[in-house]
């Protein structure tokens, strides 16, 4: 095994500012996402109830027919 030498602290701030930045670029990814599936949500919602008041006018078409 080898010895590595210990990192500098130009190495270390680097590193640090590199997972910073990979941190950032995560949470605004989240950020992102999370917006989609709110919107996604809302969206599935209005499906819903749009297609419970279509069956509801059918049943009532066929109410009405029979």
């Amino acid at each position: 095994m080898t010895n590595q030498p210990a990192p500098t602290l130009k190495q270390m701030q680097r590193r640090a500012l590199k997972a910073e930045a990979e941190l950032e670029s995560i949470q605004r990814i989240r950020k992102f996402e999370h917006g989609l599936e709110l919107t996604h949500h809302r969206e599935l919602a209005v499906y819903k109830v749009a297609l419970k008041e279509a069956m509801e006018a059918l049943q009532w078409a066929l109410e009405k027919t029979t």
